[in-house]
């Protein structure tokens, strides 16, 4: 709930400074905080555009006893579209309530170097088998090489390659159970060309459920 009212901008005091600190932290509550921009997004953008009533103003000047002066259509606008979208937040946080403990809340893998490291990539598997995969530092790959992305699903021997992983991330189709491990490795151009891993395997997480 926290990464989802952190999006929402609800937060305040102990709490807003506390969802900063993990944000720098915690690869796995920005992982969170990713998956709920990504959710939220799409509400924000629904809000239509509205003008409010002329006399909106003079019932604000009498409530509040102040001169209020009207501010021009665009900014009236942007003003109206603001004030929709806090309704917006307000349903959303309502649905994210929901949405955090239903089962359709993604899986989070944080890949990390194997022999120990600030993490390097994070994985969301999300319930509609989209795989999304984005880094968390900037990547390093010598020009002849590339990173592979593997998956090892738990009770299994042999990775699975999920194609070449460009250094700005990727998104792809693959859908994935909890337990599966994501494993990176440094391959030749192109990727392996054996089906299976022949460079060193930098990089590795399991996906897991952010609550």
């Amino acid at each position: 709930m926290l990464a989802a009212e952190y999006v929402l901008g609800t937060l305040e005091g102990s709490d807003a400074r506390e969802a900063v600190r993990l944000l720098r932290d915690d690869p796995v509550f920005a992982a969170a905080v990713h998956a709920w921009e990504e959710r939220l997004a799409p509400l924000a953008l629904s809000a239509p555009p509205a003008v409010p009533p002329p006399e909106l103003w003079d019932r604000i000047a009498i409530a509040t006893g102040a001169e209020v002066t009207p501010l021009p259509a665009r900014r009236r606008l942007r003003f109206w579209q603001a004030s929709t979208g806090a309704a917006l937040a307000i349903a959303a946080s309502l649905a994210g309530f929901i949405l955090l403990r239903a089962p359709s809340a993604p899986l989070v893998a944080v890949l990390a170097p194997l022999n120990g490291g600030v993490p390097l990539l994070i994985a969301t598997a999300e319930a509609d088998g989209t795989l999304n995969v984005q880094p968390n530092k900037i990547v390093s790959v010598p020009s002849d090489h590339d990173l592979e992305l593997w998956a090892l699903p738990q009770g299994e021997t042999h990775p699975r390659s999920l194609g070449v992983l460009p250094v700005a991330g990727r998104r792809l189709t693959a859908p994935l159970p909890r337990g599966t491990e994501l494993l990176v490795s440094l391959e030749p151009r192109g990727g392996s060309p054996t089906g299976a891993p022949t460079g060193p395997v930098l990089y590795g997480g399991r996906l897991a459920a952010l609550n």
